[in-house]
């Protein structure tokens, strides 16, 4: 089981806390720290904003960049970062039998060249990370082994272990080798223009497995003692720093805490660091965390800026530059951090990722215009099915040639029905391109479902789409009516010249009736719309096979139920990405909620729900049940579009006519803003 995280009391502190718009506190700060140079052995940097290496799959895995990854990596240096980090980029095949990868072939060197001179000319710093990802690698693709400090099974995926496989314990010979490709790998960076190189010994791969004892329980010179286990990563750090020369900039990046059994802890690292620092060969330690206990890619159950005290308990032990990392999201945390002088620079991936610009608006004063990352991790989600990532709230991510906004030369007027994610998003685009837009909303705020899900406990800052977004429809003239359901006859009044039907969806109502227990769907209970009393037993049916139903689950236990949530499929949440579902899961499971996989409703009797199991058929009962509730999925609300479709079939007077998000067909709020930038910019 992983150990919980524990952070100090002072992550809690208000600075960590989002402000909305308008509040005296969120008037310009000084930024005296974030936007100042800081330089980094050889290297100077414009300001302390890292983004760190992660992975995108925007290019073949250990092969050349491509267009759409310099894009990518461009976005950002123009909106402001002072140091972009590449993904891992492997030194050797994961494992024996495998072709060459990139680094081991010439071809890196010119194909990198043309990516950190387009860098360069924008004003960034551009490092190389370099990794062996050891006995965490897959064999099965071409056959052979993977190498490992010794031959021991990985327990670092033990929540979903899938792709798990036993090593083979490294020879002298073979760590001879990983070294040596270590070395010639910083060689290449230097060749290609790179002002440095990261080393990868985070999250139990290669190197955090020779320095752990229980991944490498060796009896020889690289096993036992500490410094024999650091023997390894001594050599490698040599290697890099031969490789690249002096005049060039070389650090690790290390968990802070790796959360697993048997995994490095705090304590470790702190002993760990300065022997790292003695080598003299390093100029900077950038601090991560995990891979255990959602903690590497931390979704929104992790407060923002709950790590920070990692790189606060490794300042006290070394003079190295310290990158901190981990759920930094907003200009004024990263601030409030290097003040405190925990760390020189700090690292936002996932905020940059979110909104690119973010750097200039801070720099700027802007700070209401900044989009911020709510830690919904459907990013990572792709990631690890093999999908090019994405963002849910910046829909041009990964699509920046295609995805530019770009002023219309027939300027319109466009109609929004719906604000909801994708109405507000089409209205935000469709106004940024010179439209003048007018948007219907029947509810008294903006925001959608977001607004209903954002009341479960740890999604709160799913509340970002109603912050962001109303501010986005003012800032863009906007003309928004609040309380007022659209209909044929209000868009005929308004004349458009386009309508864009955004008008959602409705949960799917369950087909189980009962005389004596409600039935009631989820954004029942998370509106607060339900009677819900402590004491109330409840039994929820999870078909939405995502969060809706664990969410409200964990909601209901919050107010004092006793939940037990069944589901047909093998595990409730199979859809949701696997840290956020171990997260969730630790939360569920630790305040007595009941997991019932396999299972369905069969019927009510009463108070008593008899279940069946899907498989084998076998009938169970629940008894003294007080309140069932279902999560389905949603329908799409479409009445409108087709009234006015029919209506538009019928002449030809009727202005552009189109159907986005749940209203086209439920699916995830990625989606919802994916659809609304995209009609946004063919309006």
């Amino acid at each position: 089981m992983p150990r919980q995280i524990v952070a100090p009391t002072w992550a809690e502190s208000s600075i960590w806390q989002f402000q909305e718009p308008g509040d005296e506190n969120m008037a310009t700060p000084q930024f005296q720290h974030l936007f100042t140079p800081f330089t980094v052995g050889s290297v100077t940097v414009r300001n302390r904003i890292v983004v760190p290496g992660h992975a995108t799959l925007f290019m073949p895995a250990d092969g050349l960049p491509t267009e759409r990854m310099l894009h990518y990596w461009l976005a950002k240096a123009r909106g402001g970062v002072g140091l972009i980090m590449t993904h891992v980029h492997n030194v050797m095949p994961h494992h024996t039998g495998a072709p060459p990868v990139a680094l081991q072939t010439d071809a890196i060197v010119p194909a990198y060249r043309k990516v950190v001179d387009a860098l360069h000319d924008e004003g960034v710093k551009f490092f190389l990370q370099l990794n062996h990802v050891g006995g965490e690698g897959n064999s099965r693709m071409f056959g052979g082994v993977v190498l490992a400090p010794s031959a021991v099974r990985s327990t670092r995926a033990n929540f979903l272990p899938t792709a798990q496989e036993t090593p083979h314990e490294m020879e002298i010979k073979d760590i001879d080798e990983v070294v040596e490709a270590f070395r010639q790998a910083a060689s290449k960076a230097r060749e290609a223009g790179f002002d440095g190189v990261e080393i990868q010994g985070e999250v139990s791969f290669m190197l955090a497995q020779f320095m752990s004892p229980a991944r490498n329980p060796r009896q020889d010179s690289y096993g036992g003692s500490l410094d024999n286990r650091l023997r390894f990563a001594r050599e490698v750090i040599a290697a890099v720093r031969g490789g690249i020369g002096s005049d060039r900039v070389v650090g690790m990046r290390i968990s802070g805490d790796e959360y697993f059994e048997g995994g490095l802890t705090l304590d470790d690292t702190i002993l760990i660091v300065p022997r790292l620092e003695a080598t003299g060969q390093l100029d900077f330690i950038h601090v991560g965390a995990g891979p255990g206990a959602a903690s590497h890619i931390p979704p929104s159950y992790r407060k923002a800026g709950s790590f920070v005290y990692l790189t606060e308990a490794i300042r006290k032990v070394t003079d190295l530059a310290l990158i901190c990392s981990q759920r930094v999201n907003d200009p004024l945390i990263a601030e409030s951090v290097l003040a405190s002088g925990a760390a020189d620079l700090v690292s936002m991936n996932r905020a940059i990722m979110t909104d690119p610009e973010m750097p200039t608006k801070a720099r700027e004063g802007r700070l209401e215009e900044i989009r911020h990352c709510i830690a919904c991790n459907e990013c990572i989600a792709r990631g690890r099915i093999g999908m090019p990532i994405a963002c849910t709230m910046n829909a041009e991510l990964g699509r920046e040639q295609q995805m530019a906004i770009e002023k219309t030369d027939t300027p319109r007027h466009v109609l929004v029905v719906g604000g909801g994610p994708a109405g507000l998003e089409a209205a935000r685009v469709a106004s940024l391109r010179g439209h003048r837009v007018t948007l219907y909303e029947k509810g008294d705020t903006l925001g959608g479902q977001p607004l209903i899900a954002s009341q479960a406990p740890g999604r709160e800052e799913l509340d970002e789409v109603r912050r962001y977004y109303t501010y986005q429809m003012g800032l863009q003239e906007v003309d928004v009516h609040l309380n007022t359901e659209a209909t044929s006859e209000t868009i005929e009044q308004e004349a458009p010249d386009a309508v864009v039907i955004a008008t959602g969806s409705r949960a799917i109502l369950s087909e189980l009736t009962a005389d004596d227990v409600p039935v009631v769907d989820v954004r029942t209970i998370l509106s607060g719309e339900a009677d819900i009393e402590p004491g109330q037993r409840v039994v929820l049916q999870a078909e939405d096979h995502h969060m809706q139903g664990l969410t409200a689950a964990d909601f209901l236990v919050e107010k004092g139920c006793e939940v037990q949530v069944l589901t047909e499929a093998v595990y409730a949440g199979s859809q949701i990405e696997t840290g956020t579902l171990e997260t969730l899961y630790q939360r569920l499971l630790t305040k007595g909620v009941t997991l019932t996989p396999l299972t369905t409703i069969k019927l009510i009797d009463g108070r008593t729900v008899v279940t069946e199991n899907t498989i084998s058929k076998a009938e169970a009962r629940i008894q003294g049940v007080d309140m069932i509730v279902a999560s389905y999925g949603n329908e799409a609300s479409d009445e409108l579009y087709r009234e006015v479709k029919s209506d538009a079939d019928s002449t030809s007077t009727t202005p552009a006519l189109y159907l986005i998000g749940d209203a086209s067909a439920p699916r995830r709020l990625m989606d919802a803003i994916l659809d609304g930038a995209r009609v946004g910019r063919i309006l």
